[in-house]
């Protein structure tokens, strides 16, 4: 079974991130951009229940002081998410040492691939926003991303 976690910063714990990432954006040329939120997006396939899951979640893929996570993915109204992930053809260093941290945790070693999501709100439009992904955050011979506009 796939599950998917998403790991976000607690409220007011990734506003730097978040800055950083919207002045990037602005830096090339994408203007109008009104908030940006930052977070992790773990993809592990494995036979596990969700209680363990949980588990995994809470005691290894994120800091309980400073970060939160959902087993579905989050997306605010009016925004847009941006998923940028490793290709399958290429390796996932990130993956591979959390699976090896769930095998020390005592479970079966699972697939894992990582992503980095972000959530853009604000005015411009769907090629703007693809424009400024490309030159941001997108490496096309290493990783496949995604926009989706939340509704």
């Amino acid at each position: 079974m796939k599950y998917l976690i998403e790991v976000f910063n607690k409220k007011d714990y990734g506003a730097p991130a978040a800055a950083g990432v919207k002045k990037r954006l602005e830096s090339v040329g994408l203007k109008g951009v009104k908030e940006v939120s930052v977070s992790k997006i773990y993809q592990i396939e494995g036979d596990y229940k969700e209680s363990q899951i949980k588990q995994i979640a809470g005691e290894l893929l994120c800091d309980p002081v400073l970060e939160e996570f959902s087993l579905c993915e989050l997306c605010k109204k009016n925004a847009h998410k941006v998923e940028v992930w490793i290709r399958d053809s290429s390796t996932d260093v990130i993956g591979e040492s959390v699976q090896d941290a769930i095998a020390v945790l005592g479970y079966a070693k699972p697939k894992v691939r990582v992503a980095n999501s972000f959530l853009i709100s604000g005015t411009f439009s769907d090629k703007e926003l693809e424009t400024a992904v490309k030159k941001t955050f997108v490496n096309e011979v290493v990783n496949k991303f995604s926009i989706n506009r939340c509704k």
